[in-house]
């Protein structure tokens, strides 16, 4: 952890940075909790502690665009990976579309008619 490696460089801000992750938000959580909470894989991993406190839905629909600039392709790709692997997922839907930005990337059609569509697929068991 970064606070470790700034407390064996004697850094000059290795006690507040220390500090600050100690600090609690208004629902008690500090920055790690509030860190877990925000990763989907801290809850799909069996290595992570949060492995199984939480009931993912059974279906998940990923598009990512190649040309976008809100993360990289290997978060999207570990997250579907992820939940391919775990029980009670039954189907992950993941596509990358070339020369797309993020969310709205689909090869053909709009994307609000192919998550409708998708949608009732799931519901009609196709």
């Amino acid at each position: 952890m970064l606070a470790d490696i700034l407390k064996n460089l004697d850094s000059d801000y290795a006690a507040s940075y220390a500090e600050d992750l100690e600090k609690t938000d208004s629902a008690g959580n500090t920055a790690d909790k509030r860190l877990d909470m925000y990763t989907p894989l801290y809850y799909l991993l069996e290595s992570e502690d949060g492995y199984g406190s939480s009931t993912p839905a059974k279906y998940w629909r990923i598009r990512s665009g190649i040309a976008q600039s809100d993360t990289s392709l290997t978060t999207e790709v570990n997250l579907a990976l992820a939940l391919e692997n775990y029980s009670g997922v039954e189907a992950v839907d993941f596509a990358t579309v070339w020369g797309q930005q993020h969310v709205k990337a689909e090869r053909t059609g709009d994307s609000d008619t192919n998550f409708i569509n998708w949608v009732k697929d799931c519901l009609s068991g196709k």
